[in-house]
């Protein structure tokens, strides 16, 4: 039942307009809904604002695409007159040289897919279609004026009888639209304005990365008013309606949500990072983020941005089995009961990875290893287990959001206790201490020390599972010099990453097997001069 939502504590504004983007009914693990449903109301605001640096680097990071693509379809610039306006020193722009490059892929990817003129009948179209809805009366919600808007590449015939929009994704098989996202983004396209509407709606989501499109919808107007009816209309007001009682879910999205400082359901952990500084752009920050910024500040740049890797490095076979390793303990921890024993399946390889003989030999290995040490052998109830979860907290000190995910915690007598897993072949651990080698680890004792963990005295365990066995170090965060090494780890790594702006390559024997070199002018040309000296 629709049911008037008013703003919640620290909100102020009325409900009186609602603006709803297609890309809001995305998958929903990706989503806030309560973040969804107040940003659905663009009145509303918070009571005591935040204010906060801005980036100085463009955030978006199709962007520069947009806008160089508008330059050429509604300006008549050439590609590269367009594609100047982005390009040069990243001071000048405020693109990162990553983003750069992309963006010069990405306009050569669409051209070539969609020629000019290969389409006599469809021409650019300027501006938006926006549907709306204006009610005599406020309804249910407080609500009178409802705005609908779609986002990516718009043509239309010159008779306005067709309309066409791309939608935009980085990897054509990375972003599935939802049937929501599809019907609400044809209702769009079937009756929003300003001009009259279409007799035929076509939606298509275009790959940048491969140049190729995929067809989502192609039919009537009527067929898209029915496809709304049916798969739409009430994911639409789940959207804005936000669950009963309202459903928070704390991620990635709270970096740049604007209520974030009065969610109830964000944990806050004043000086966890170590830093004091509330001057900076509001980011989240994560182990992933401090080891891909120890190798590069911009493969770490370029990893947030979510461009598109490659594959041939991201999944090699000893990632790969790494990988397949965490899957199979992740599925078998998942069902609390016998501990893991040293009977391994033949056939344990999860579905979707694809291992060598000796890839799966070797992990039969290490999960007989895996045994000894199993953590089931101490939780054996579900409530006493949590496998991978996702960690969310908010360091007010240094207005960061911080993001964790560890392979299990499970509850051992009064304590508990967080466990990371690693597989290795070497024989003998690298040469850097423990926190620095695995951000993680300093991050999950800093957690355990000031009890975030739960209830009880908690510590800290790295597993390595090896060929000749499997190694388990414990970490005990009330131990004031481990406590204190975690501190320091956590406060350097998080410190530099926190005030960089420009996240400028430094390039270096890591470029050869970096997954996002291909984004990377330096990196090209550290390629440049190891192949001039071996010459």
């Amino acid at each position: 039942m629709m049911t008037q939502w008013g703003p919640p504590p620290g909100v102020s504004g009325d409900s009186s307009l609602i603006k709803v983007s297609v890309g809001m009914l995305g998958p929903a693990k990706y989503r806030c809904p309560a973040r969804d449903a107040l940003s659905a109301r663009p009145r509303y605001r918070p009571t005591t604002p935040v204010p906060r640096k801005p980036e100085v680097l463009e955030p978006f990071t199709n962007g520069p695409f947009m806008k160089v693509m508008d330059l050429i379809e509604h300006r008549g610039s050439t590609a590269e007159d367009a594609m100047r306006e982005i390009t040069g020193p990243v001071e000048d722009t405020g693109v990162h040289d990553s983003v750069q490059q992309w963006t010069a892929h990405a306009v050569a990817s669409y051209r070539k897919a969609f020629p000019p003129g290969t389409d006599e009948d469809l021409v650019p179209h300027r501006g938006q279609w926006v549907y709306e809805s204006v009610l005599p009366q406020p309804d249910q919600r407080g609500s009178k004026h409802y705005r609908i808007t779609v986002w990516g590449r718009r043509y239309s015939t010159a008779d306005g009888k067709v309309r066409e929009v791309r939608l935009l994704v980085n990897r054509l098989d990375s972003r599935a639209r939802t049937d929501a996202e599809i019907a609400v983004a044809a209702l769009v396209l079937a009756a929003g304005g300003p001009t009259l509407p279409p007799e035929r709606v076509r939606i298509r989501q275009f790959g940048i990365l491969e140049g190729k499109s995929a067809a989502l919808f192609d039919g009537s107007r009527q067929a898209a008013l029915d496809l709304y009816a049916v798969a739409g209309k009430r994911a639409l007001a789940q959207i804005v309606d936000a669950g009963d009682p309202v459903h928070y879910r704390p991620g990635a999205v709270c970096a740049d949500c604007p209520f974030s400082a009065i969610c109830p359901a964000l944990p806050r952990t004043p000086g966890l990072l170590g830093s004091r500084d509330r001057r900076r752009p509001r980011r989240s920050w994560s182990a992933t983020s401090a080891r891909n910024y120890a190798k590069c500040p911009a493969l770490d740049y370029a990893r947030r941005q979510r461009l598109p890797v490659d594959q041939s490095v991201e999944r090699s076979q000893a990632a790969e089995r790494g990988r397949a390793i965490h899957r199979y303990l992740e599925c078998r921890h998942a069902e609390p009961g016998a501990p893991c024993g040293p009977r391994v399946p033949a056939n344990w390889v999860p579905t979707g990875f694809d291992l060598l003989p000796e890839d799966r030999d070797l992990g039969v290995a290490l999960l007989q290893h895996h045994a000894a040490v199993c953590p089931l052998r101490y939780a054996r109830t579900a409530a006493a287990i949590r496998v991978e979860p996702d960690l969310v907290y908010q360091d007010p000190d240094a207005d960061t959001v911080v993001l964790a995910k560890p392979d299990l915690i499970y509850h051992d007598g009064e304590s508990w206790v967080w466990r990371e897993v690693k597989t290795s072949v070497a024989g003998a651990r690298g040469a850097r201490p423990w926190f620095q080698q695995y951000p993680q680890l300093a991050l999950a004792t800093v957690l355990a020390s000031r009890g975030e963990l739960g209830p009880g005295s908690g510590r800290v365990e790295l597993e390595v599972l090896r060929p000749t066995g499997a190694d388990l170090f414990t970490f005990d965060p009330q131990t004031v010099e481990v406590r204190r090494m975690a501190e320091e780890a956590i406060h350097e790594s998080f410190q530099r990453w926190h005030l960089d702006d420009w996240f400028s390559p430094s390039p270096g024997p890591q470029c050869t097997d970096c997954e996002v070199a291909r984004w990377c002018s330096a990196s090209r040309i550290e390629d440049a001069r190891h192949g001039s000296a071996q010459d």
